[in-house]
């Protein structure tokens, strides 16, 4: 027992148990797909026939891309108001207080309920970017103001004791760097999360003017072809899963 437990904590035997889960993953999938009407829920075979002829499609690209720019641009104007906010909040523990319950209020906003809202008063382009701002920006607030709050005290106290805590190189070479770690866990975090509440909100939305997974999937929804509802969902797992690799490398590098 012990020398398999040694086996699988080696690479090969990681490599190994991961390959096994993919693998009960897709033997899950084909029983369940068995049991169920195949037109509701189609087997492997068929969603990866879709899959191969999805990628010589130029509609796939076009959503791709579309979901793709509008999650980097709503990360990136996250990722810019959380350094600001984020570092009041880190060195502020008033500020901190005062914030805390908006920050509690937009991860406990009923997502489905405040797209509605948004459909209602915005344009829909504007809504999705909306949208997905409000559900990323309290994890990447958090992530950095609880990186600066962590920083240790003897280098805040003596940052405070040379008044140049917010000097801008200081924040460049000391604050920020200290607070990396909590900062790129908190990008990694949101980048799952507000590609799902982006694909959720485009199907929501409803206009063909925004282009996205999402509306191809409500699409393929409407027209019963779930092999596609699949196959796209697949695509998107892949997107995400590819940036999650790049931070990841990203974060080594920067150790």
């Amino acid at each position: 027992m012990k020398k398999w437990r040694s086996f699988l904590n080696r690479p090969y035997g990681k490599l190994i148990t991961t390959i096994c889960g993919i693998g009960f993953i897709f033997l899950l999938w084909i029983i369940i797909s068995l049991s169920c009407n195949i037109s509701l829920l189609p087997g492997p075979g068929e969603v990866f026939k879709r899959f191969g002829e999805l990628f010589i499609t130029s509609s796939l690209y076009e959503a791709l891309g579309g979901s793709l720019l509008r999650l980097l641009i709503s990360m990136g104007i996250c990722l810019a108001s959380s350094l600001i906010l984020g570092l009041i909040g880190g060195l502020s523990s008033i500020f901190y207080r005062f914030f805390n319950p908006l920050v509690i209020v937009l991860r406990t906003l009923p997502t489905a309920a405040f797209i509605y809202i948004l459909i209602v008063l915005l344009k829909p382009q504007y809504s999705l970017f909306i949208i997905t701002s409000l559900v990323i920006f309290p994890i990447m607030y958090e992530a950095v103001a609880s990186g600066i709050r962590n920083i240790d005290s003897g280098i805040m106290d003596s940052l405070r004791l040379e008044a140049r805590i917010i000097h801008p190189r200081c924040l460049v070479n000391i604050i920020f760097p200290c607070a990396r770690e909590n900062i790129i866990l908190g990008i990694i975090q949101s980048l799952g999360l507000g590609m799902k509440v982006s694909i959720m909100s485009e199907v929501l939305v409803g206009t063909d003017t925004v282009k996205g997974l999402g509306r191809m999937i409500y699409h393929a929804y409407i027209d019963l072809e779930m092999s596609t509802v699949f196959a796209v969902s697949i695509y998107a797992i892949i997107l995400i899963g590819t940036l999650d690799i790049i931070l990841h490398f990203l974060k080594k590098r920067f150790k």
